[in-house]
This record gives structure tokens, C-alpha cells and sequence, in this order.
């Protein structure tokens, strides 16, 4: 069994959910499709439907580790519930991308790097945490 409290993975389910409503209106899942598909450009189906696979299994896994537990399971969640926060927060941050007509860069792209990498870093310092 694990260290980690049944309340960690609980509070991750609840954060998912949060996840995926709020994911849900940036995409404009609710509007209606006639306006929808006439002005607003949707992420690529396929990074869709792995953004959905990684919301699944974070919450099939945090079940599954309410129930087994283990540091695998303990990881995996945490992994996961990190890959999910990532489109809220690359929309939050300045783009990364070029502009389509310009092909400038934004001026604060290094801010979106730096956020990135800090990001990278305080998702490993909490999976070493709840190795030990």
C-alpha cells in the first residue's frame, strides 16, 4: 500500500472534473455547432481525443489507486493530473506559435518557456516528493 492519503486521489477526481468543464467551454463544446464550427478554430481532433484519454485515465487511475494504491499509481496520477493542466495553462501564457500573417513571434514568448520549464520543474519535485 501506499503513504498517500485516499484524499489525494479524491481531490484529483475533483480537480479533473474542474479540468474538464473548463476545458469544455474553451472549446465551445455547449454553443451551438452552426456557430460554433462558423468562427472558432478547434484544437486538431487528435489532440483532442488524447487530452481525453489523459483526462479518463487519471480519473480511472486515481479509482484504481484509491482501491490498490502504490507508488506506480501514486506517480502515474500525478503525471496526469500535470498533462491535463497544460492547455489551460498554455492559454493563460502568451502564444508560442508564430503569427500566421506576420511570422513574428510575440515579444513575451520567453515568458511561455520559462512558465513551461518552471511548470516541468514543480510537477518533478511533487513525483520525487511522493516517492519518498
Amino acid at each position: 500500500m501506499s503513504d498517500v492519503p485516499i484524499q489525494y486521489y479524491q481531490s484529483i477526481i475533483a480537480i479533473e472534473l474542474a479540468i474538464t468543464g473548463a476545458l469544455l467551454f474553451q472549446i465551445r463544446y455547449f454553443e451551438p455547432r452552426e456557430s460554433a464550427e462558423s468562427d472558432a478554430k478547434l484544437p486538431d481532433p487528435r489532440i483532442r481525443l488524447a487530452l481525453a484519454a489523459v483526462l479518463g485515465l487519471t480519473l480511472f487511475g486515481s479509482l484504481y489507486a484509491m482501491r490498490r494504491g502504490g507508488r506506480a499509481a501514486d506517480e502515474a496520477v500525478t503525471i496526469g493530473l500535470a498533462i491535463s493542466l497544460l492547455p489551460i495553462l498554455l492559454r493563460a501564457l502568451p502564444p508560442l506559435a508564430r503569427d500566421a500573417h506576420t511570422h513574428a513571434r510575440d515579444p513575451n514568448y520567453v515568458v511561455t518557456l520559462l512558465g513551461l520549464v518552471f511548470y516541468a520543474f514543480v510537477v518533478s519535485g511533487t513525483v520525487f516528493l511522493l516517492g519518498d
